[in-house]
């Protein structure tokens, strides 16, 4: 075998390792970021370990989905709609339906699920309880989240609430 044949096969092993390599360490990361948004949905909102938000989220964070207008979309934003949320729903619990990791990006389908026991946006606790879909996509970056896009079914939750009549009701009184 000639030298320049040893030296290309050689160079194919190095260049299949190389992308073996590559895709085995862009799949940790993602198996990394997924682990982090399940460890969120379970510690922060499960929870309310609020502590682990300065674990999972960077100080440059931004939210595109803020539930609550008054609210900043960033880490701070976070922070204080999580507590409104365990405040509103200390039996809160978010079960993650489905998930897929892609890159530096995260997609949940999840459902939450509580009881209003406290006050949620100017309303007062109701004692019902809710179950909402929704969705989530984080970004990150060296293991943090840096961006956060969501939607979740309010309408059936304000439905829920008895904020909004469900079908076939008459209008609710206020």
């Amino acid at each position: 075998m000639s030298s320049s044949r040893i030296i290309s096969t050689f160079s194919l092993i190095v260049i299949t390792l190389c992308m073996w390599a590559g895709s085995v360490a862009a799949q940790s990361e993602e198996e990394k970021n997924t682990a982090a948004v399940k460890r969120f949905y379970d510690e922060v909102m499960g929870k309310g370990n609020l502590k682990v938000i300065d674990e999972l989220v960077a100080d440059n964070f931004v939210d595109h989905y803020v539930p609550d207008p008054k609210m900043p979309g960033n880490k701070a934003g976070l922070t204080q709609t999580m507590t409104m949320f365990r405040t509103a729903f200390p039996d809160l619990q978010v079960t993650v339906e489905d998930v897929i990791a892609k890159g530096d990006k995260v997609w949940v389908y999840t459902t939450m699920r509580g009881t209003q026991k406290g006050e949620f946006m100017d309303m007062p606790a109701s004692g019902k309880k809710i179950e909402v879909k929704g969705f989530d996509i984080v970004r990150f970056v060296n293991g943090k989240a840096v961006e956060h896009w969501g939607l979740n079914d309010d309408y059936t939750m304000l439905q829920q609430l008895g904020v909004i009549p469900m079908p076939g009701q008459e209008e609710m009184k206020k």
